[in-house]
């Protein structure tokens, strides 16, 4: 009998095979490895070669798999187009971008977690205003270049070099904590060691009566939403981690004492696909 569970296994030995097809491909026939930045088999052929300036301090998770998307400069430079945002999240981006830019007041205290392409980065910092704060850390060279260049006319903003898991690179030492701290479509690129260790972060960043926001897939989305029964197979090929966000909860990531001293609310947009969860610190 069908199920979405033999859809998933199933799409766990078409990807892998398909990598593998593509590997093979590429071995034996030079002229793929020559090919263009964009080209498919760029994408599932594996980490590429490029200077070590653009690669330097990267995961190496994130150079054998995204390389294609967040490391390759060439890459991003075309990658980094509100269009591209809206045709990968099935032009659900603007209202999930509404979702967080509700929840930033003017004259505050924010940063957003991980660079992301498109208008989120430089509406927030406008939202934020001339008498408050905005900042972006995120771990790739190339976007944090392209977030200082998307911000350079804002002189409230600060973008940093950083890797989330580690508290420091999201409240650094003397910074006082923030009025909100949100991350677009970012837990799902990162292994699940991480996930628990940005969730627990983020909530540490915020004063009391903060707020922490995450935009992120979720599912299975509804039997009548054609995503549920092919996202599976996009997923185990290019994003590996993603699936997990069909399963657990984001507060699950959140160690136990540090969950209960937030609120948490949950809404859910694009036919189940899509979440969009509020911590609001209690403020005791």
């Amino acid at each position: 009998m069908f199920s979405l569970n033999s859809l998933i296994r199933s799409a766990t030995g078409k990807a892998a095979g398909c990598r593998k097809s593509f590997r093979s491909l590429s071995n034996t026939r030079p002229e793929l490895q020559e090919a263009s930045s964009v080209s498919v088999g760029n994408m599932v052929r594996g980490p590429e070669r490029l200077d070590s300036r653009w690669t330097k301090g990267v995961p190496d998770y994130m150079k054998d798999i995204y390389t294609w998307a967040y490391v390759n400069p060439t890459n991003v430079r075309l990658l980094d187009h509100q269009f591209v945002v809206d045709a990968i999240l099935f032009f659900n981006a603007r209202v999930l971008e509404r979702c967080v830019l509700d929840n930033l007041a003017v004259g505050s205290h924010v940063i957003q977690v991980g660079h992301t392409h498109g208008h989120l980065c430089p509406d927030a910092a406008k939202k934020v205003g001339p008498t408050g704060r905005f900042s972006v850390v995120d771990i790739t060279p190339i976007q944090v270049e392209h977030a200082k260049v998307k911000l350079q006319e804002f002189p409230w903003t600060t973008v940093r070099a950083g890797d989330a898991s580690d508290f420091s690179s999201v409240l650094p030492e003397g910074e006082t904590p923030y009025d909100t701290t949100y991350a677009f479509m970012l837990l799902h690129e990162i292994p699940d060691k991480m996930k628990y260790e940005v969730v627990d972060n983020m909530l540490k960043s915020v004063k009391k009566g903060g707020t922490v926001v995450w935009v992120e897939y979720h599912g299975p989305p509804y039997w009548y939403n054609p995503t549920r029964y092919f996202m599976p197979f996009i997923f185990r090929w290019l994003e590996p981690f993603a699936l997990r966000m069909w399963e657990s909860e984001i507060e699950s990531f959140a160690n136990a004492e540090l969950k209960k001293q937030f609120t948490w609310t949950k809404e859910v947009y694009g036919g189940n696909l899509y979440q969009v969860v509020i911590a609001k610190h209690n403020g005791a």
